[in-house]
Formats: structure tokens, sequence, C-alpha cells
């Protein structure tokens, strides 16, 4: 709990440390990870439109490829001899080599060219006439089409080399696209262009389905690889954090220590100061060299029992018990009330009897002093104090108000070791460190102080968890306020 207490702006510290670390990653990787998907699927997308200009391209020339490999009838088992008519005499010629090539005798393993007779490097294929990945792509894809007349009636149709679809998954989309009107684009698996042309209107669909399938599985993987990233970088952030915020969590140490050292140290010599004077006083009298002496030495003790203070709460873990916090708070009052009167100040206060909280009695008591102390202290214009404790559902609640204003931006460093939001004012016998205390004393006992600004006035607010609860009946008491005189809780 101690240590856990007192490195809590370090942990704090490390965690904005990995979350800019991560951050920064997350971003990077995302914008990284969108703009590799964008290029390639640009990329991917203007290819599979260069191949579908050069199928409309082809369908200018030559026509349906389909219609082609239909107006050449293949002969089936059972269908009698194959007509000459519709097959060319090239094509003949070359039927009667080949049955000719059929009877003749295989050479012999003896009769097969010498290696003299082998063609030469010359006569092999160039390498220009391997075809490149482009046009090899272009081969294997599959195309579809559907064209139509200018009354918008489909003329032919061409159901590629391999057909996955029906006729009419091909018409309805080819439909579909022409009625929709945009030249070019994607529409599920197909990736399409409409070409229009005098005496028809083309509609071109390709299967991407395998491009688009091995794009998704690549996309999968690379978030796949990212999610370990951000785990591995999880990892190395926190040990980097830790190991920036070493150097100063051991200076904080030190700081911590040397306050706590040179406090002990210092009350010694201060306290035998004081007695001095005292002493010194009493033989030689009055003395406004002697006035100063006292002065000073009682500033630095107070400032040196602070210090021990402070120190005390941010190493030592106090011992708890159950305390009646109403009553503790009722006592820390009343101490204040000829302070107020001396101040024209008001003590209003709302107390609920039998409010319990778990927690060092001491210490809260301190609490209680250092936030009457201030707001006392610090009291601007006209108003009172006011004093409320009640107990919600889950929490115990005290606010202590008065009649000022703090700044915005004194509000976040205000509970800081030797913050003043006055530097000018050093005559206050206030050194910067009560709140500071305070903090230390809620936080050791899992509590939450926080500091408001409303309607005029600055309102501390302290939560506890709730204790044990209690069967006895609670009561708001609302009292009569007078100048310098608390009211006083009314039992029923």
């Amino acid at each position: 709990m101690r240590r856990k207490r007192l490195n809590s702006a370090f942990q704090r510290s490390r965690r904005q440390i990995v979350a800019v670390v991560m951050t920064a990653f997350l971003l990077l990787y995302i914008v990284t990870l969108a703009m590799i998907y964008f290029l390639s699927y640009r990329d991917l997308y203007q290819e599979n439109l260069d191949m579908l200009e050069i199928y409309v391209e082809e369908y200018r020339e030559n026509g349906n490829p389909s219609e082609r490999q239909i107006a050449e009838p293949v002969l089936r088992d059972g269908d009698g001899d194959r007509p000459d008519q519709g097959v060319s005499t090239d094509q003949k010629d070359l039927s009667d080599q080949d049955a000719s090539t059929d009877q003749e005798e295989l050479p012999d393993q003896e009769n097969l060219p010498d290696q003299d007779d082998l063609p030469e490097q010359g006569d092999l294929p160039s390498p220009d006439d391997i075809p490149d990945h482009d046009s090899a792509r272009y081969q294997l894809s599959s195309f579809y089409s559907v064209a139509y007349d200018q009354d918008g009636q489909p003329l032919s149709i061409d159901m590629g080399s391999d057909a996955l679809y029906s006729e009419d998954q091909i018409l309805s989309t080819a439909a579909y696209l022409l009625q929709k009107g945009i030249s070019q684009g994607t529409r599920g698996n197909f990736v399409y262009c409409i070409d229009e042309e005098e005496t028809y209107t083309l509609v071109v669909l390709m299967d991407n389905t395998l491009a688009s399938d091995s794009f998704t599985t690549l996309f999968r993987y690379a978030l796949l690889l990212g999610v370990v990233m951000v785990a591995v970088l999880f990892l190395c952030a926190n040990a980097l954090a830790r190991w920036i915020i070493r150097p100063l969590e051991e200076s904080d140490r030190r700081e911590r220590q040397f306050i706590s050292d040179a406090s002990h140290e210092l009350k010694t010599p201060v306290s035998v100061i004081e007695a001095n004077a005292e002493l010194l006083g009493r033989e030689v009298g009055s003395s406004k060299w002697l006035d100063n002496i006292r002065s000073e030495s009682s500033r630095m003790a107070a400032l040196v029992n602070e210090l021990l203070t402070l120190a005390r709460t941010e190493r030592e873990t106090p011992q708890m018990e159950q305390l009646d916090f109403g009553r503790l708070v009722l006592g820390g009052v009343l101490p204040f009330e000829s302070v107020a009167f001396e101040a024209g100040r008001k003590l209003d206060y709302q107390i609920e009897e039998n409010v319990a909280v778990y927690g060092n009695s001491s210490q809260l008591s301190q609490l209680v002093s250092i936030l009457m102390d201030n707001a006392l202290s610090h009291s601007e214009g006209e108003g009172s104090i006011l004093i409320r404790l009640s107990r919600e559902k889950t929490e115990t609640v005290l606010t202590i108000s008065n009649p000022g204003f703090i700044p915005e931006t004194d509000r976040a460093e205000i509970f800081s070791r030797f913050f003043r939001s006055d530097p000018n004012r050093s005559d206050t016998g206030h050194y910067g460190l009560g709140l500071t205390i305070a903090q230390n004393i809620v936080t050791a006992h899992q509590g939450a102080i926080s500091v408001t600004c409303a309607d005029g006035r600055v309102i501390f607010t302290v939560r506890f968890p709730n204790g044990e609860k209690m069967k006895s009946k609670t009561t708001k008491k609302s009292c009569r306020s007078r100048t310098g005189m608390p009211n006083r809780p009314i039992v029923r």
C-alpha cells in the first residue's frame, strides 16, 4: 500500500509513456496498412480495367469469341463422318498429313539424330516470344460479355472458357449494370466495363474472385502480424517506460529521504535555539533582536514539524480502526472557534451522526485541521465557512468551503509540495505543505480529495469509502450559526 501510494505519480507517468508509444505505433501502422491497401487495390483495379480494354478491342476486331467457337462444329461419337464444307483446304491437308504420319513407323533408337544434327542455339525460341506476366494473366482470366442492340435487347452472350456462372446470372448482372449507367467499376466478384458502339453496347465482366481472395488473405495476415507486433511493442514500451522513469524514481526517493533526514537533523538545533532565546530573555529582558530570534526560530520549528509530518505521511502506513467520523470532524472544528471569532467569520456546518470510516484518528483529525486552517486563512470577502459531512450509498463525503476563488491553472498544482498561489506572500506562516499532507492522508485511507470553485466559493471535497454499516439511526443536523460560535448538533 505504501509503495503504491508513493509511486502512484510514476505509475501514471509510465502509463502515459506506454500510451504515447502505442498510440504513435498504431497510428503509423494503420496509416501504412491503409496506404498499402489503397495502392495495391488501385494497381489491381487498374490492371483489371486494362485487361477489360484488351477484351473490348478484340471483340471489336473479331466479334464474340463464343460465336466463333460455335461456327466450328465438333464431332461427337456416333455422329457419322465430318462434313467437308466448313473445313478449309489447309485444315484438310493438315489432317491428311497427320494421318500419314500416324501410319509411318516410329524411328528406331539407332535412327535418332546425332548431336550435330540438333538445332543450334539461334534456332531456339527467344525470351521475347515467352508471354509476359500481364499476357499470361489475361489468358488465365475469365471473361463474360453480353452485347445489346440499340433497343436494349441482348444480341449475344459470351460465357467464357470456364463458365462458373449461369447465363441467367450473367444476363441479370449485365442488365443491372447497363441500367445503372456507370461505365466501369465493380459488382460483387466482377470487375466490369461498358463499351458503347454505334450498333451495339457491350457489357464485359471479369471474374476477380481469385485475386480478391488472395488480396483478402494477404490483408488478413497483415492484420494478424500487426496484432502480434502490438503485443510485442506493448511489452517493449513497458520496459522502456520503466527504464526512463527509474532515474526519476531514484531522484524522488533521495529527495524524500533528504527531507526526512534534514528535518530530523534540524529539529534539535532549532529546539536548542528556542530554549537559549527563552533563557536569554529572562536574563537580559526584552529586546527586538531577541524577539527576532524567537520569531524566526518559531517559524523554523513550524517548518521542520511540517517536513517531518510530510515525511511520515509519505513513508509510514498508519494504524487503522473503526471510527465515528462525525464526532472526529466536530472535534477538529471546535478548536477553530476562537480563530473564526477573531476573523469575524461564521462557522456553519451540517454533520451526520454515526458516520463510520475505517482509518487513523490522529491523521484524520490532522486532515480536518489542515482544511479548516486553509479555509480561514484564504477566505476573501464576506461569507461563512461551511462544513458538510454526509454519507452516500458507498462513500462518506466531507466538504469544507470558504468564500474566494482559485484560478484553474493553480487548482492542478494546489496539492503539490511547496506550492503557494501567491508566492509573494511569505509571512503567512504557510509553506505550501499542508494540502500535500492532506492529500497523503486521504490517499492512505483509500480516498480522494479535490478542489472546485462555484458561486464565489472554494470547495474542498474529501471522499472516503464507507466503513462498516452501523445500525443506529442517522439524522442530519441543521444548526443556527452565530458569529464566532459554532452550531451544536441537536440530538433527538
